[in-house]
């Protein structure tokens, strides 16, 4: 079955590295959506290769400035601004999966919408954890959401602790 990803913080190190592995796969993956803080070259280059439906900035400028250049390239990507449409991506029907590689405390309401909204998410952003894992945790243990770790080092202590259980992870790093 094809997994639609929502990649948030897709110019990052994780993004890179998962957008390979997506390049990689592409029968067994689509890009719903894809996030950059301030990476607009870099955004561009990833919906000209991935044909996402949606590019999230975090300022208005920035959108501005990807739209222009998603129009004269002839995609129809649609350009979001703001931690609202974050949000709104990681929550979406339209996606499966969600990469939550943004760095810090501007990581943390993107991955509690898609807990709340039982997603499977890919976690690499350790501050959602540390600011609020008791609600994370709850939250996605409420709606059915998976967290799994991405990143060598958090996999492999994932694994360390589930370790004789039935769950297991592939790291992603």
């Amino acid at each position: 079955m094809l997994q639609r990803l929502c990649v948030l913080g897709s110019t990052g190190s994780i993004g890179d590295s998962t957008l390979d592995v997506v390049a990689r796969h592409s029968d067994a993956f689509v890009v719903y959506a894809l996030s950059a803080h301030c990476n607009m070259r870099k955004l561009f280059q990833q919906c000209l290769k991935f044909n996402p439906a949606l590019a999230i900035v975090s300022e208005p400028h920035h959108a501005i400035e990807l739209q222009v250049h998603l129009q004269a390239a002839q995609l129809r990507t649609e350009v979001c601004c703001g931690v609202e449409a974050l949000c709104a991506a990681a929550r979406s029907d339209d996606c499966d999966t969600v990469v939550a590689a943004i760095v810090g405390a501007a990581g943390l309401l993107p991955t509690l919408s898609a807990a709340r909204a039982g997603k499977k998410i890919l976690l690499a952003n350790k501050e959602a954890l540390v600011m609020s894992g008791a609600l994370i945790m709850r939250t996605a243990s409420q709606s059915g959401a998976v967290i799994l770790p991405m990143g060598s080092e958090h996999n492999a202590i994932f694994q360390c602790l589930q370790s004789g259980n039935d769950r297991t992870s592939v790291a992603v790093d």
